[in-house]
């Protein structure tokens, strides 16, 4: 099986800078357009099946990325990570290389924890295995998946900081199952 994971297109909060986890907000003009573009880099994909986060930005990424062709199913395992306490703020007021930090796997009030958020989108991976093995499918959905999905295919790294790759909005990474 073939998968593509994709980051939703940007949207003001991703401009700001900010964490947004599961603030459901749309897509910014600048978003639509990374969408747009991406949708022509992937003609030539074959895509079997969309399958998507259901917050709005990945709905909308989604839409655009099927433009009528491809069947789009939403799966609530592709949620971004819940930042609870850390929600809306600031990227540079969070101590991130604690936050992503594998090993250290902190406990917070309500923030989802990294290995909780690691282990639900691992879980979504052998399920989609099972469902669709023969299958080519694009799953858009959040940052934080993706990064931790990359670490999955790569490897967690020695020091256990998920902070060592940055995912691009409308960033693809494909993957073989």
């Amino acid at each position: 099986m073939k998968i593509y994971l994709i980051r939703h297109g940007k949207t003001e909060v991703n401009a700001g800078n900010q964490l947004q986890g599961r603030i459901n907000n749309g897509l910014n003009d600048e978003g639509i357009k990374q969408c747009i573009d991406l949708r022509e880099k992937l003609k030539d994909k074959s895509i079997d099946l969309i399958i998507s986060s259901p917050l709005e930005r990945c709905k909308k990424t989604s839409e655009i990325l099927s433009d009528n062709k491809i069947p789009i199913v939403y799966n609530q395992k592709l949620i971004g990570r819940d930042h609870g306490e850390f929600t809306g703020l600031l990227k540079h007021k969070v101590n991130l290389e604690e936050y992503w930090n594998y090993y250290l796997n902190k406990k917070y009030e309500k923030a989802e924890n990294i290995q909780d958020l690691y282990n639900r989108s691992r879980d979504f991976l052998f399920e989609l295995k099972e469902k669709y093995d023969d299958k080519k499918i694009a799953i858009v959905t959040h940052s934080g998946v993706i990064k931790v999905l990359y670490y999955y295919f790569n490897g967690i790294p020695e020091d256990g900081n998920f902070e060592g790759v940055y995912i691009e909005n409308c960033g693809l990474y494909e993957y073989e199952i």
